[in-house]
């Protein structure tokens, strides 16, 4: 019996020994990792580092405003404007094509060359021309003298018929044959001036002074009526065709005179409306307008250009330029606070004449700002 007491005592012993050390055991790894965060903690807030200037606050120091030259910042009337793009056309544009069927023997014009009216282009080969006017003029003589012949046996029978020698018939054959003869020679007169203007077409001018635009036809091609040879438009005589939209259409009149734009030139000019087209596109909603250019230097067909439509008045806070200072992305004023110079940062939009811009946001009606003759 006492041996079975002292081997469940020694049991009990055993078992408890492996739990502490397993209790231990955890209370080592938590510490451990609470030490290991206030460690990084510690570190992060810089307690190990040495050496390192610590934040502070310095005193800003304060300009004074007493003797900078300052403007104050207005609300100012802006006129408004809404553009309406179009396409800079020719308002004469012609396409020049023969009227006979020929050779061409002289091109004289190319693409982008300015004529003057009446000059040659084209020269076609006109010998046959000139053979159909030999042919009618021969023709014609030949009836002349049919006529001449005509006329004398009317002179001759118109006598003997009054004296009853020839009969009313013969008379009547005489009187025939000299109708006959003198619309014969009518025909052939008209036939002589269709072939001399036949004639004139193989040397092809232009109608008017303007700027050929392509030349479509080389020397040995074949001229027919209806192939075109040159296109050209008129020099001087331009407008912009702009799309303006239906709700803008109670601002543009007919003779109104607008600003638009052309950008390739980089100039705005003003216009008279000529034109503006009774219907309007069911796909862009929108109303052809036609205005004629005033000023077409350095201007040709095919430009981008805008109508600026003008529009009710806006009212802006408006700034000199000579005000803002400028540093990398920010756009800056000195405002001018009870004697003291207080710089803020502002937000600018448009350019209001040469001397003022809009400004967005940073500053109110009435503010003082300092006008500087540059940036700082």
């Amino acid at each position: 019996m006492n041996s079975e007491g002292e081997s469940g005592a020694s049991s009990a012993v055993e078992s408890k020994e492996p739990r502490q050390a397993k209790r231990l055991s955890t209370l080592l790894r938590v510490g451990g990792s609470f030490a290991a965060i206030v460690v990084l903690m510690l570190w992060i807030f810089g307690a190990f580092r040495h050496g390192v200037i610590q934040a502070g606050k310095a005193p800003v120091p304060v300009e004074s405003a007493e003797g900078l030259p300052t403007a104050k910042v207005e609300v100012q009337s802006v006129p408004a404007v809404t553009e309406a793009v179009g396409t800079v056309q020719p308002e004469r544009i012609a396409t020049v094509t023969s009227q006979v069927l020929a050779n061409i023997v002289e091109m004289r014009a190319s693409a982008g060359q300015r004529v003057r009216a009446g000059e040659t282009l084209v020269v076609l080969d006109d010998r046959e021309l000139r053979h159909r006017v030999m042919q009618a003029q021969e023709a014609l003589r030949s009836a002349q003298a049919t006529l001449e012949q005509a006329e004398s046996d009317y002179k001759r029978d118109k006598p003997l018929f009054d004296q009853q020698v020839i009969t009313p018939y013969d008379f009547e054959h005489t009187q025939t044959n000299l109708k006959t003869a003198e619309a014969n020679v009518h025909r052939l007169q008209q036939a002589e001036r269709e072939a001399e203007v036949n004639l004139s077409y193989a040397a092809i001018g232009s109608g008017f002074s303007g700027v050929v635009v392509d030349k479509l036809a080389n020397v040995g091609d074949m001229a027919a009526p209806g192939k075109p040879l040159f296109t050209m438009y008129e020099e001087g005589r331009l407008w912009l065709e702009a799309n303006v939209p239906e709700d803008l259409m109670d601002r543009v009149r007919l003779n109104a005179v607008l600003p638009y734009r052309i950008d390739a030139v980089g100039r705005e000019m003003r216009g008279r409306v000529v034109e503006i087209v009774p219907s309007s596109d069911p796909a862009s909603r929108s109303v052809l307008v036609r205005v004629h250019l005033d000023e077409t230097r350095d201007v040709v067909p095919g430009m981008f250009g805008r109508l600026l439509i003008p529009m009710k008045a806006e009212e802006v806070v408006a700034v000199p330029a000579a005000a803002l200072i400028r540093a990398g992305q920010l756009t800056m004023v000195d405002v001018v606070r009870d004697g003291r110079l207080e710089r803020r940062t502002v937000q600018t939009g448009r350019a209001i004449g040469q001397d003022k811009l809009e400004v967005l946001s940073g500053l109110a009606p009435g503010d003082t700002v300092v006008v500087r003759n540059k940036p700082l």
